[in-house]
């Protein structure tokens, strides 16, 4: 009956709840404020449970001695207190703490439990992450102590959540495809996607020319910064998407008709086994590389094919057709017909009022010839309508600027071949991504990041938005057990865990 004991308190006031539910005053009482005492009172009973559950582990005395790592004996035992925040409140416990002069000192209960080495449990942290990878540190901070009791610094949460983001690249990279994956590989297509978007730094989380152009700059206001100023502030996420997808055979007819209904008239395939993922601290190229690491892992032998979704950007095209010849690997880049048409929607209004239909005719028209892969004759019609027109200097140089953006994408753009064989023409998810991933989340009123925080609550927010994150979870406390206490013990199995 011992294991009794170690509840009894948890039961008495489990007693206590009952008998005070059934006092006169809570049976005459608003189900509201019954509501708000039991909130409190639950998860009182709840922390009982926990520590009574911790007393019934026992205090780790394992034996005389413990070996660690290093083969040395330790001999002193004695008895240490412990604390530990919870989702239920503090709990404290005393564990035997087995040391030697000169060695770190080792607590096999600790072990048993793979306890992290903070005051807060790996509960309390995941719920951490999870509420501040969707708002600030304030509001999800306030969350947390209002459902938890406990109250977490802001500083504790950016470590907290630096900390549980140091497996990302890990989980990635050892962690085996899932079975999920492996079915989706009879899907003929496998989408490569990735873009930037600018997260507003502090000073010494921007690149060295950034922050050189950010300290030449005057400030207008103290506080604020003025229009034109953030972009000296900002430090660029690269943005990276994976995803297979079924072929979606396509005329060029059926995409400017949809374009001038603004509606699609088929259901277009879903995104299957999408991942998605950003990083401000590496470089556009580190992250090309991640992202084709990622598709040979897919796909090793290349039985699928391979389609890169650009926005255009030179620099872009050298990372992917780098990476394409180092892995030896064949794709087929397409510039995304998004930014193609807002690029004719430019040239439109240089001809056109932009409320006049014909504007929109126009763009309809230009468009068609644009997925017939006629891009060079496009670019050639808004030449020839701009010279004839008595436009600007400046009218004249954003022709010409629509213009070139077709003709030196020329090769990326044979649209009518790439419907027929049922490929994305649209860089819709990874804009998206960018929206959903980094702006929604990092680009709120007043942020202001450092480097190590906002990398690491974006590798936290990607894996979340691959719906990776349970498994990841599952991994960063299976790594955190072999830093913490496996990697100190010669033998960890004397001690016992779900992870030895």
């Amino acid at each position: 009956m011992q294991s009794i004991d170690f509840f009894v308190l948890a039961e008495e006031y489990f007693a206590k709840i009952v008998e005070n539910l059934q006092t006169q005053e809570q049976t005459e009482n608003h189900l509201n404020i019954v509501e708000d005492a039991l909130l409190e009172e639950t998860r009182e009973l709840a922390r009982l449970l926990l520590q009574g559950h911790i007393d019934s582990r026992g205090d780790g005395d394992i034996g005389a001695t413990v070996l660690s790592a290093e083969k040395v004996k330790l001999q002193k035992r004695r008895k240490t207190p412990r604390s530990l925040k919870t989702v239920f409140g503090k709990d404290r416990h005393n564990r035997v703490s087995y040391s030697q002069e000169g060695y770190q000192s080792l607590f096999p209960l600790d072990a048993l439990l793979n306890l992290p080495t903070v005051s807060f449990s790996y509960g309390l942290q995941k719920m951490v992450v999870l509420e501040t990878i969707k708002g600030s540190f304030k509001d999800s901070l306030m969350t947390i102590e209002r459902l938890t009791g406990v109250r977490i610094g802001q500083r504790q949460a950016l470590e907290i959540v630096k900390q549980c983001a140091i497996d990302f690249d890990s989980f990635y990279i050892e962690t085996s495809i899932s079975a999920k994956i492996e079915e989706l590989s009879k899907v003929p297509i496998m989408v490569l996607t990735t873009d930037g978007k600018g997260v507003v730094m502090r000073s010494d989380g921007l690149r060295e020319e950034t922050r050189k152009r950010n300290d030449n700059t005057s400030k207008k206001l103290k506080h604020r910064l003025s229009k034109g100023e953030k972009g000296n502030r900002k430090r660029m996420a690269q943005v990276a998407s994976i995803y297979f997808i079924e072929r979606f055979v396509r005329q060029p007819e059926d995409l400017v008709y949809d374009f001038l209904r603004n509606k699609a008239s088929r259901r277009r395939p879903r995104p299957l086994g999408k991942r998605i993922w950003a990083s401000v601290e590496k470089s556009s190229f580190q992250v090309v590389e991640q992202l084709f690491d990622e598709a040979i892992r897919r796909d090793p032998k290349q039985d699928q094919e391979w389609v890169v979704l650009v926005d255009g950007q030179e620099y872009q095209y050298r990372c992917i057709k780098k990476m394409a010849k180092k892995r030896f690997v064949t794709i087929t880049i397409i510039l995304d017909i998004i930014h193609v048409i807002e690029y004719l929607w430019n040239a439109a209004h240089l001809f056109f009022e932009e409320s006049n239909r014909s504007c929109e005719d126009w763009v309809g028209r230009k468009l068609l010839e644009v997925l017939n892969s006629q891009g060079r004759k496009v670019a050639g019609s808004i030449r020839m309508s701009a010279a004839k027109r008595n436009l600007s200097d400046s009218q004249l140089k954003q022709a010409e600027t629509c213009a070139n953006y077709l003709t030196k994408n020329k090769e990326y753009t044979d649209y009518r071949t790439y419907l027929l064989q049922g490929y994305p023409i649209g860089t819709g998810v990874i804009e998206g991504t960018c929206r959903y991933l980094v702006k929604d989340r990092m680009d709120i009123t007043g942020a202001r990041w450092g480097l190590d925080g906002a990398e690491a609550i974006l590798k936290l927010r990607s894996i979340a938005k691959s719906n990776d994150f349970e498994d990841y979870w599952n991994f960063h406390l299976k790594q955190e057990f072999g830093r913490n206490y496996a990697s100190k013990y010669l033998d960890i199995n004397k001690v016992g865990s779900n992870f030895s």
